[in-house]
């Protein structure tokens, strides 16, 4: 008798960790790369390893939310366009169809 394999409805719509790593790596590569800053002078900045950043942009690890936002501030962004990004750019899941959105919303109360 084979067994079926069920999954939850958590899991079918939490990305794995080695997506998170991925889109993680993707976006900090780009971010990094659109404001003309090297991984060294990056590491240099946090006070880290080049290694270490390599390691995070190549999708072999995935930092600390406290490394995340140390990240964030070298590059002047808040940590959210690291993990999320915006509409097109690299990691953001721009790529995938099925991928549900939510629209941005503004504060619009009366004044």
């Amino acid at each position: 008798m084979q067994e079926e394999k069920t999954t939850s409805r958590t899991e079918a719509i939490a990305p794995s960790a080695s997506e998170l790593a991925r889109n993680l790596g993707r976006r900090l590569r780009y971010l990094r790369s659109q404001k003309g800053i090297t991984q060294t002078e990056l590491s240099s900045r946090m006070g880290t390893a080049r290694t270490y950043l390599s390691r995070i942009e190549n999708a072999k690890i995935l930092p600390r939310y406290l490394t995340l936002a140390r990240l964030a501030a070298c590059l002047g962004v808040q940590p959210a366009e690291l993990v999320g990004g915006e509409a097109g750019h690299p990691g953001d899941g721009s790529r995938n169809p099925n991928r549900e959105t939510v629209p941005h919303q503004t504060n619009s109360r009366a004044q």
